[in-house]
Protein backbone atom coordinates (compact mmCIF):
# COMPACT_ATOMS: atom_id res chain seq x y z
CA UNK A 1 0.00 0.00 0.00
CA UNK A 2 1.41 3.33 -0.97
CA UNK A 3 1.04 6.24 1.17
CA UNK A 4 1.49 9.83 -0.17
CA UNK A 5 2.00 13.00 1.80
CA UNK A 6 3.31 16.39 2.60
CA UNK A 7 5.60 15.82 5.10
CA UNK A 8 6.83 18.45 7.46
CA UNK A 9 9.63 20.51 7.30
CA UNK A 10 11.72 18.72 9.65
CA UNK A 11 11.89 15.71 7.21
CA UNK A 12 13.36 17.03 4.21
CA UNK A 13 16.97 15.30 5.06
CA UNK A 14 15.21 12.36 4.33
CA UNK A 15 14.29 13.61 0.93
CA UNK A 16 17.89 14.15 0.33
CA UNK A 17 18.97 11.12 1.20
CA UNK A 18 16.69 9.79 -0.90
CA UNK A 19 17.79 12.08 -3.86
CA UNK A 20 21.41 11.29 -2.88
CA UNK A 21 20.97 7.47 -2.94
CA UNK A 22 19.47 7.50 -6.36
CA UNK A 23 21.98 10.18 -7.74
CA UNK A 24 18.64 12.63 -8.38
CA UNK A 25 19.54 16.12 -9.29
CA UNK A 26 18.40 18.52 -7.23
CA UNK A 27 18.61 19.29 -3.30
CA UNK A 28 15.17 19.79 -1.18
CA UNK A 29 15.17 22.60 1.19
CA UNK A 30 12.91 24.02 4.41
CA UNK A 31 11.23 26.30 2.15
CA UNK A 32 10.05 23.21 -0.38
CA UNK A 33 6.85 21.46 0.26
CA UNK A 34 8.07 18.10 0.05
CA UNK A 35 5.70 15.45 -1.02
CA UNK A 36 6.34 11.87 -0.72
CA UNK A 37 5.45 8.38 -1.36
CA UNK A 38 5.87 5.67 0.96
CA UNK A 39 5.64 2.05 0.73
CA UNK A 40 6.37 0.20 4.24
CA UNK A 41 7.67 3.37 5.79
CA UNK A 42 9.96 3.92 3.33
CA UNK A 43 10.49 6.64 0.42
CA UNK A 44 9.73 5.25 -3.02
CA UNK A 45 9.14 8.71 -4.77
CA UNK A 46 9.55 12.44 -3.87
CA UNK A 47 8.91 15.89 -5.34
CA UNK A 48 9.55 19.50 -4.24
CA UNK A 49 7.05 22.32 -4.56
CA UNK A 50 8.80 25.98 -4.34
CA UNK A 51 6.72 28.45 -3.66
CA UNK A 52 8.31 31.35 -6.12
CA UNK A 53 6.88 34.90 -5.55
CA UNK A 54 4.47 34.41 -8.11
CA UNK A 55 3.86 30.91 -8.87
CA UNK A 56 4.66 27.64 -7.56
CA UNK A 57 7.67 25.62 -9.03
CA UNK A 58 7.28 21.60 -8.84
CA UNK A 59 11.15 20.24 -9.34
CA UNK A 60 13.15 16.96 -8.79
CA UNK A 61 9.81 14.93 -9.37
CA UNK A 62 12.32 11.26 -8.76
CA UNK A 63 10.72 7.63 -8.68
CA UNK A 64 13.03 5.08 -7.49
CA UNK A 65 13.76 2.57 -10.42
CA UNK A 66 12.41 -0.44 -8.53
CA UNK A 67 9.33 1.19 -8.41
CA UNK A 68 9.11 2.66 -11.15
CA UNK A 69 5.97 2.13 -14.21
CA UNK A 70 3.22 1.69 -11.41
CA UNK A 71 1.94 5.19 -11.87
CA UNK A 72 3.53 6.88 -8.83
CA UNK A 73 4.76 10.03 -10.40
CA UNK A 74 1.25 10.24 -11.88
CA UNK A 75 -0.48 9.69 -8.51
CA UNK A 76 2.14 11.87 -6.88
CA UNK A 77 1.80 14.70 -9.04
CA UNK A 78 -1.99 14.53 -9.02
CA UNK A 79 -2.37 14.47 -4.91
CA UNK A 80 -0.24 17.35 -4.69
CA UNK A 81 -2.13 19.62 -7.62
CA UNK A 82 -5.30 18.92 -5.66
CA UNK A 83 -4.43 21.02 -2.70
CA UNK A 84 -2.53 24.09 -4.61
CA UNK A 85 -4.28 27.01 -5.01
CA UNK A 86 -1.65 29.08 -7.48
CA UNK A 87 -0.58 28.57 -10.57
CA UNK A 88 2.41 25.19 -10.87
CA UNK A 89 5.07 25.43 -13.31
CA UNK A 90 7.58 22.84 -14.35
CA UNK A 91 10.25 21.89 -16.89
CA UNK A 92 9.69 18.72 -18.04
CA UNK A 93 12.16 16.67 -20.16
CA UNK A 94 10.71 16.08 -23.88
CA UNK A 95 10.50 12.52 -23.07
CA UNK A 96 7.70 12.93 -19.62
CA UNK A 97 5.70 15.47 -22.09
CA UNK A 98 3.01 13.24 -22.19
CA UNK A 99 2.61 12.45 -18.48
CA UNK A 100 2.28 15.83 -17.98
CA UNK A 101 -0.17 16.93 -20.34
CA UNK A 102 -2.40 13.95 -18.74
CA UNK A 103 -2.95 15.58 -15.59
CA UNK A 104 -3.74 19.10 -17.13
CA UNK A 105 -0.16 20.26 -17.77
CA UNK A 106 -0.30 22.50 -20.57
CA UNK A 107 3.09 24.17 -22.45
CA UNK A 108 3.65 27.74 -21.37
CA UNK A 109 3.14 30.25 -24.80
CA UNK A 110 4.25 33.25 -22.50
CA UNK A 111 6.60 33.82 -19.89
CA UNK A 112 6.64 36.21 -17.27
CA UNK A 113 10.04 37.74 -16.26
CA UNK A 114 10.84 35.21 -13.37
CA UNK A 115 9.66 32.38 -14.88
CA UNK A 116 12.14 33.24 -18.15
CA UNK A 117 14.99 33.69 -15.56
CA UNK A 118 14.26 30.66 -14.51
CA UNK A 119 14.06 28.69 -17.43
CA UNK A 120 17.10 30.14 -18.83
CA UNK A 121 19.02 28.23 -16.55
CA UNK A 122 17.30 24.97 -17.40
CA UNK A 123 17.16 24.86 -21.37
CA UNK A 124 20.14 23.30 -22.14
CA UNK A 125 18.62 20.36 -20.71
CA UNK A 126 15.92 19.51 -23.50
CA UNK A 127 13.30 20.41 -21.63
CA UNK A 128 9.62 22.23 -22.25
CA UNK A 129 7.59 24.72 -20.08
CA UNK A 130 4.37 23.37 -18.84
CA UNK A 131 2.12 25.02 -16.21
CA UNK A 132 -0.79 23.51 -14.49
CA UNK A 133 -3.97 24.58 -15.05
Amino acid sequence: MYVIECINEIKTPLVNKFYKQHNAKGRANKQDQLWVVYADKEIIAACRLQNKTDFLFLSTVFVAPKHRSKGLATLLISTLLKSQKKVVYTFAYKNVVDLYSALGFNQVLTYTFALQSLFDIYKHRNIVALKYP
